[in-house]
């Protein structure tokens, strides 16, 4: 008998083989320039000048063993987690320390989840009047208490250097600024009631109103809470800041603030210390900040740190404290895009939320109970409602309205615009009650909003804003969004006055001229365009950039000809300076002038140049005005002072301080630019701020102007 075996019904199936796919090539970076030649000098890259900020390249996994070898060093290095030291850190993922957080690969270069923000502010430091120290302790948990030689709060810092706008030939224009004074502060600060403060502080410069303000609560250093992760803090801090104005006449400190990864940090500009002051690492990533220009002192530093899970923290450096508001996005649980306090009400800011509600908060109120709002936020449901309500308003008026010119520009697309104009706001009506009962003893307040965030919600338009802020003055709120419209919201009022119609696409950045008559706008049209809100009307445009403008920066200090200079960068790698002068655009349309680096093109335009119709306009008009965009031979051209390429890759942030240049790429890649000497010479200079090759080169600096001298001449020999 034969065996028999059948054959075999399933047959394995083999897979295909996988396709190659090719790598990514990589776009080699070209020579880029340690120097940028500008009319009044050469801006050299200067290291020194900043603390280093950090890497946010993803660490190898050779790098993490010798990391986990040596845990004292990886704790101080890497900034990402909690540990005793000599502990091993074995399950610690590659790539997910704190400043690589959710990094990724771009053209080679590791770039963090959400771009990094800087910030800078000018801290005076009165003269001591005693050797004293002066208790810099919060942050190594000493509480921060006064010493007995400490400064004097009553002491007066010098005049800074102020920021003189461009006067024109013309009396009428250098008058709109009369009308126009500076920010009223409220004094005294409205805390919440029943919430006292730690410290009697001074507010605001040259006030000798005392206010008893509250501080933040939770140390940073001792947090049970798994929100703040870790904090890395100079052991020499408290004597660092002690040092500060021992000479007898007084010291003008400027700081620097900046997230990276999920770190927020501390440093200063010029200092003797390379290092970060201090650093806070989060479990959730800080997307944006704002540091309050009004309460900042030695003794005081109040910052909003908002996060992409829509949480927004009130630290403070000195104190070594925090305290949390949306906690967990409680009230928006989307992005914070940006963080912005009001000039007029310094204890009262705005966060922009990614889904373009912008909410408002008293930075001394708390939130209201988690169950309370997790289902009911009546400012959602009156939002929609209302603007539900305006969109069949204006659809109704643009059915109606058959008739040319029965819009408000003479358009007979009024439903449209009506509805991307209107600015819809929720009050919390509630807040009002804390006071009125609590105060009086009378009767206990019942409502779970009274006194509680936020004060204030709304939404301006329909589509995605992308930027916002306050002028100067703070009258003014500027408003860019998806659609291309600029809107000029008049704070006071609360309604949009303006809408201003980009060139082409979305507009992405905005600035504020120091002296609040100019507000400078950037978009993917690859223009900046200046705007005039006092006069409702387009000023110029700068043409230079080759991609989107992603920042612009103005210089807060006077220019060599009386005129506005601001930077700007974009997409294509560019760091570009302009100047702009008032003056400049009333010259005659045929006038050339051989001497001027940056002539303007068309000058001649009844857009560009101040007219009756426009520079007559009442100021306290409550009538939103819709401006489209007029074409380019009808406008102002603006030809830049210095345009080079500096980054291999998108730079996403430039900052304009009075002794630098401050870059910010998307690789996190930060290049300082310090001024030529010669412009620091009537201005306060860092410690650590030096003269560049200047020092070595008077000859150099007159070189170049020679070099200049021939290029003006060229340029005369072709006209």
């Amino acid at each position: 008998m034969e065996l028999y075996i059948p054959p075999p019904s399933f047959f394995p199936r083999m897979l295909p083989p996988k396709p190659v796919v090719p790598a990514v090539p990589i776009v080699p970076i070209p020579d880029l320039p340690e120097v940028l030649h500008a009319p009044e000098g050469a801006y050299r890259l200067n290291p020194d000048l900043f603390p280093n900020i950090g890497n946010p390249a993803h660490p190898t996994a050779l790098d993490m063993q010798k990391q986990s070898a040596a845990a004292t060093a990886f704790l101080g290095g890497a900034a990402g987690f909690m540990g005793p030291p000599g502990a091993q850190m074995a399950n610690v993922p590659t790539g997910a320390t704190a400043m690589s957080f959710a990094s990724t690969i771009v053209n080679g270069q590791a770039q963090p989840a959400w771009p990094v923000r800087m910030s800078f502010v000018n801290v005076w430091f009165p003269p001591k009047a005693g050797g004293g120290d002066r208790g810099f302790g919060g942050l190594l948990g000493k509480g921060g208490q006064k010493g007995e030689g400490g400064m004097g709060l009553d002491t007066q810092p010098p005049p800074m250097t102020g920021y003189e706008p461009s006067v024109s030939s013309d009396d009428s224009s250098s008058s709109l600024s009369d009308n126009y004074p500076a920010p009223q502060i409220e004094f005294p600060m409205s805390p919440v009631p029943g919430q006292g403060g730690s410290k009697r502080m001074p507010f605001g410069k040259g006030q000798n109103n005392l206010n008893v303000l509250p501080r933040p609560k939770n140390n940073l250093r001792s947090s049970n809470s798994t929100f703040v992760t870790r904090l890395q803090a100079l052991d020499n801090l408290p004597k660092i800041l002690a040092e500060k104005a021992r000479n007898g006449t007084g010291e003008i400190i400027r700081w620097g603030f900046w997230n990276l990864g999920r770190t927020f940090a501390w440093g200063e500009e010029g200092g003797k210390v390379k290092e970060p002051l201090a650093r806070v690492t989060f479990s959730q990533i800080p997307t944006c900040h704002a540091v309050s220009q009004h309460t900042i002192s030695p003794e005081r530093v109040d910052i909003i740190v908002g996060f992409a899970s829509g949480d927004l923290v009130w630290l403070d450096f000195v104190l070594g404290k925090y305290s949390r508001l949306n906690k967990s996005g409680v009230l928006n649980n989307t992005a914070v895009i940006g963080v912005h306090f009001d000039p007029r009400q310094p204890h009262h800011f705005i966060a922009q939320f990614a889904d373009s509600t912008i909410l408002r908060f008293n930075l001394f109120a708390e939130d209201p109970a988690n169950f309370t709002v997790a289902h009911v936020k009546p400012w959602e449901t009156y939002l929609k409602d209302e603007q539900a309500r305006l969109s069949a308003s204006a659809s109704r008026v643009a059915v109606g309205s058959s008739a040319p010119g029965s819009s408000r520009n003479g358009s007979s697309e009024a439903g449209e615009s009506e509805i991307s104009d209107e600015l819809v706001k929720w009050k919390n009506e509630d807040w009002a009650l804390l006071s009125a009962e609590n105060q009086r003893g009378k009767e206990k307040v019942t409502s779970v909003w009274a006194g509680k965030n936020p004060i204030a919600a709304m939404k301006i338009g329909k589509s995605k804003i992308n930027s916002l802020a306050y002028s100067p003055d703070g009258r003014f709120l500027a408003v860019v969004s998806e659609d291309g419209m600029l809107r000029l919201v008049d704070v006071a009022e609360e309604q949009v006055t303006d809408t201003f119609a980009g060139y082409f696409g979305s507009l992405t950045c905005i600035a504020w001229s120091p002296d609040s008559r100019f507000v400078a706008v950037g978009g993917q049209d690859d223009l900046i365009t200046i705007f005039s809100p006092r006069e409702s009307r387009i000023v110029a445009r700068c043409q230079g950039h080759s991609a989107f403008v992603k920042c612009i920066s103005f210089d807060q200090s006077r220019g060599e000809s009386r005129a506005y200079r601001f930077a700007s960068v974009g997409e294509d790698g560019k760091l570009i300076l302009w100047d702009f002068s008032a003056a400049a655009l009333q010259r005659p349309r045929h006038h050339h002038s051989n001497s001027s680096h940056h002539r303007l093109n068309g000058a001649g335009s009844t857009l560009s140049l101040p007219g009756p119709s426009r520079s007559n306009l009442p100021i306290e008009t409550k009538t939103a005005n819709f401006h489209p965009a007029p074409p380019r031979s009808e406008v102002a051209l603006l030809q830049p002072v210095v345009a080079r390429i500096v980054e291999g890759t998108i730079i996403t942030g430039v900052y304009m301080l009075p002794h630098a240049i401050v870059t910010m790429s998307r690789a996190a890649a930060c290049k300082i630019w310090q001024k030529p000497s010669r412009l620091n010479s009537n201005t306060h200079r860092p410690k650590g701020a030096s003269n560049g090759a200047v020092g070595a080169g008077g000859r150099e600096t007159a070189r170049e102007r020679r070099d200049r001298e021939r290029e003006r001449e060229r340029e005369r020999e072709r006209e």
